[in-house]
C-alpha cells in the first residue's frame, strides 16, 4: 500500500506563484493641474453648449423683422414666401445659404447678399434680372439678357422699349442656347442709343452667323453676325431711309460679309440686286 500525506508545499514553488503588489503612486502636483485643467476644459464646454441651445430657444432671436432692399418686380409677400421663415426661425442657427437659395427659386433674382443684424433683423440686398426681350413661345414671355425665361407677359406692362425674340422654340421645347443669344443680342442693342428702339425683333433660329433684325423704320430686314453685329448696323443705320428712297422695294440688307453690303429687293425678276 502507498500512504499518501499531505506535507507542507514546497517553498521554492510558492516563491514563484506569489505576486507582489506595488503601493498606489500618488499623483503629483503636475498630474494634478492636468486634471484640474481637463475639469475646467470640460466645464466650459458643458456650459458653452448649454447656453447655446437655451440661445437657439429664446424667442428674442427669432427672426422678427426682413429688410429688403433692391426688389422691383417682386413683392414683399413673394419674397417672404420665397423665404418659408417660421416664428421658430432662429437669427443664429439660420442658415444664410439656404436662405439664398430659396430666393434664388425666383427667375426675378439674379443674385443676393444675406446678413444678420442682431438681435432679430434679417437684411436682403436683391440684384433683380431686368427683361430685355419678349420670347416668342407658346406664349409672349419676358426674357433677360443672360437668356432666363422671367414671366409670362401681362397686359400692364410697358412693352414699347422690349422687342421680340423669335426662333428659341424648338420641336421639345426651348432652346437654351438660342435664348442666351437672343439675350445678348437684344441687351447689345439696348447699350447703343442710336441703335435702342430702333430694332423691333429679331429671330435667332439660323444661329449667331445669321441673325435676321426687323427695323421699325425703314420696316427693312437686316442680316448680320453677331461678332460685328452692332458695328455694321450702327454705321450702316443712318443710310437706310437714302436707300429705301433709291429702292423702294427693299426688302432686306445683308451685313454679313466683310466690308459689303448686299440688297434684296421685294420683286428680283423685275428690278434685281444690288451691293455696295
Amino acid at each position: 500500500d502507498v500512504e499518501l500525506r499531505k506535507g507542507a508545499p514546497d517553498e521554492h514553488f510558492l516563491r514563484g506563484q506569489r505576486r507582489r503588489t506595488r503601493p498606489a503612486r500618488k499623483l503629483g502636483r503636475g498630474g494634478a493641474r492636468r486634471v484640474a485643467l481637463l475639469l475646467g476644459i470640460a466645464s466650459l464646454v458643458g456650459a458653452f453648449v448649454w447656453a447655446a441651445a437655451a440661445m437657439s430657444r429664446a424667442p428674442e432671436l427669432s427672426v422678427h423683422r426682413i429688410r429688403v432692399d433692391g426688389n422691383e418686380r417682386l413683392s414683399d409677400g413673394e419674397i417672404l414666401e420665397l423665404l418659408e421663415l417660421t416664428s421658430r426661425s432662429n437669427i443664429l442657427t439660420l442658415d444664410l445659404e439656404d436662405v439664398r437659395q430659396k430666393l434664388l427659386r425666383s427667375a426675378w433674382v439674379r443674385e443676393v447678399a444675406i446678413e444678420r443684424v442682431l438681435p432679430a433683423t434679417l437684411t436682403l440686398a436683391i440684384e433683380e434680372r431686368r427683361p430685355v426681350a419678349i420670347a416668342v413661345l407658346d406664349a409672349l414671355y419676358l426674357l433677360s439678357a443672360d437668356g432666363t425665361i422671367l414671366d409670362e407677359l401681362s397686359p400692364d406692362y410697358e412693352i414699347e422699349s422690349l422687342l421680340l425674340a423669335q426662333g428659341i422654340a424648338e420641336d421639345d421645347g426651348i432652346s437654351l442656347e438660342r435664348a442666351v443669344l437672343a439675350g445678348r443680342i437684344a441687351e447689345a442693342l439696348g447699350e447703343v442709343p442710336r441703335l435702342a428702339g430702333a430694332v423691333s425683333e429679331i429671330d435667332v433660329a439660323s444661329g449667331p452667323e445669321s441673325i435676321a433684325l426687323r427695323l421699325r423704320e425703314p420696316p427693312v430686314t437686316v442680316l448680320a453676325s453677331e461678332q460685328d453685329l452692332v458695328d455694321r448696323l450702327t454705321e450702316t443705320f443712318p443710310l437706310l431711309n437714302g436707300l429705301t428712297v433709291k429702292f423702294p422695294a427693299l426688302e432686306i440688307v445683308d451685313l454679313r460679309f466683310r466690308d459689303r453690303a448686299y440688297l434684296k429687293l421685294a420683286e428680283p425678276e423685275d428690278i434685281g440686286g444690288a451691293s455696295f
